[in-house]
């Protein structure tokens, strides 16, 4: 049974350096809180929060991995984490300035500074050192880049790693999820939420939204000079349509997939009512023309 034991528990010798052995324990830790991720337990799934707990198991197991290969994932993984976040959010980032989204990032701040203040106090309060209380700050409110960050800037400012932060993050993390969940159960207890008609409310929300807009467009943004219709098209993940080409010159033209568009042209575009101030923010800026004008 030795090769077994040296296969889960490493050996420096066998795996020569322990790389191999390193993505294999990597390996099983995914795909066992990928698996658990799928159960729902009192009718509630945690994902891929599983992968954390399963990680834990391993490690209090004695399950060690190279600590260059760690460093990689570790810096590596956030920056997917991070970049991922960024393609998501980031077509929308500034159009929702315009609905409210300049009070609901004031709110995040005054979060992020409470819990800053809190945790300050922790430590004033228990006398635990400041490192592992900032991991537990990033595990309480599971925030996985600020783990990121502080590991970072610690072993910027000392030229050394901080283990504490990630053990207080370990630690803190479940208890902030479990947090959540019952606050949220808690909150649909006291409101007496009930989902089957909030799911209809949301239906009829969502078919309103997807009803096809027509808006006419002129195209202002230098990024798109020069691009095909099919090439805008890729670079912004929305629903629409670009129906006619109106040219400086006043000439009218139907679009097609490999149509060029211009700084200066106005483009009648057809897409969904959700998606409609997206696209007018990414294509330029939106005009005023009857469909008469289009149909010269």
């Amino acid at each position: 049974m030795e090769w077994f034991h040296n296969l889960f528990f490493g050996n420096s010798s066998f795996w020569g350096g322990g790389v191999a052995h390193s993505v294999l324990i990597l390996a099983l830790v995914i795909a066992l809180g990928i698996a658990l991720g799928k159960l729902k337990i009192g009718g509630i799934r945690l994902g891929v929060t599983w992968i954390l707990f399963v990680g834990i198991a391993f490690s209090h197991f004695g399950m060690q991995l190279n600590e260059h290969l760690v460093h990689f994932v570790k810096e590596f993984g956030l920056i997917l984490f991070v970049y991922s976040i960024g393609l998501q959010v980031g077509p929308s980032f500034f159009s929702s300035f315009k609905k409210g989204g300049v009070k609901l990032n004031m709110l995040a701040t005054a979060i992020v500074f409470l819990g800053v203040i809190a945790a300050y106090i922790v430590h004033l309060a228990t006398g635990l050192h400041i490192t592992t209380v900032v991991g537990i700050l990033s595990g309480a409110v599971t925030n996985t880049p600020g783990l990121g960050a502080a590991q970072q800037a610690y072993a910027d400012m000392t030229g050394i790693d901080a283990p504490d932060i990630a053990t207080g993050y370990a630690v803190a993390y479940p208890l902030g999820v479990i947090g959540i969940i019952l606050s949220m159960l808690f909150i649909r207890w006291i409101f007496r939420i009930r989902f089957d008609e909030e799911n209809k409310i949301l239906s009829s929300r969502e078919d309103n939204s997807r009803q096809a807009v027509r808006v006419s467009v002129e195209v202002k943004n230098q990024f798109l000079d020069g691009k095909t219709v099919l090439q805008i098209k890729r670079l912004i993940n929305r629903q629409f349509v670009i129906s006619r080409v109106l040219r400086p010159d006043g000439h009218i033209e139907i679009a097609n997939a490999q149509t060029p568009l211009r700084v200066g042209d106005k483009v009648m575009v057809v897409t969904t009512a959700d998606n409609a101030e997206l696209v007018e923010d990414f294509l330029g800026e939106k005009i005023d023309m009857e469909m008469q004008e289009w149909e010269k």
